[in-house]
């Protein structure tokens, strides 16, 4: 809990990483209060400005992984593999109201569950993501395309853009494309 104050408090109104000489603190000081608040934590780890996730505790990443200025975390239980780039304005939203029964308002129905989502390493999301309840992976390697709806789960080194986000290729190594 008191990490939670700290960076919600104070950490998360520091200026962004680039700003000279505060940034470097800002970037460590958040880094030490997400050490606390996430289940676990690499090496390297680079909140930036503005990041809400809640508690923290349903949260495990790998290192050198970069959540973006403003990022938004609701309902999710998430895991981070090694080496994410993620962009400013990323939105990570699970769990939902309930709805089925339409003779008691949604608001009295609940909520669903939190939805688990993994993301494999050497991901890119590109700014103003958004990632729905449908997502569950993020395949390795794999890009998301700035302002992207993602819908549903991301195979390994797909590039995925738009809204709902829809393959737009798959990487692959220069030296298998034969001309």
């Amino acid at each position: 809990m008191f990490f939670q104050l700290l960076y919600y408090g104070v950490a998360k109104r520091f200026p962004k990483s680039t700003v000279p000489i505060l940034g470097k603190i800002s970037l460590a000081f958040r880094r030490w209060c997400c050490r606390h608040m996430f289940a676990a934590c690499g090496k390297k780890l680079n909140v930036e400005q503005g990041a809400c996730f809640g508690s923290g505790k349903d949260i495990r990443v790998g290192s050198f992984v970069g959540i973006g200025k403003n990022f938004i975390m609701h309902n999710r239980v998430l895991t981070i593999e090694n080496y994410l780039m993620m962009g400013e304005d990323v939105m990570f939203l699970g769990g939902g109201h309930r709805f089925e029964k339409i003779d008691v308002p949604m608001g009295l129905q609940g909520s669903k569950e939190k939805t688990p989502l993994y993301i494999a390493g050497d991901v890119w999301i590109g700014s103003r993501s958004i990632i729905l309840p449908g997502c569950k992976r993020i395949g390795h390697g794999s890009i998301v395309g700035a302002g992207s709806v993602v819908t549903r789960d991301v195979p390994d080194y797909a590039v995925v853009g738009g809204n709902p986000a829809r393959i737009i290729k798959i990487r692959k190594n220069t030296e298998d494309i034969v001309d």
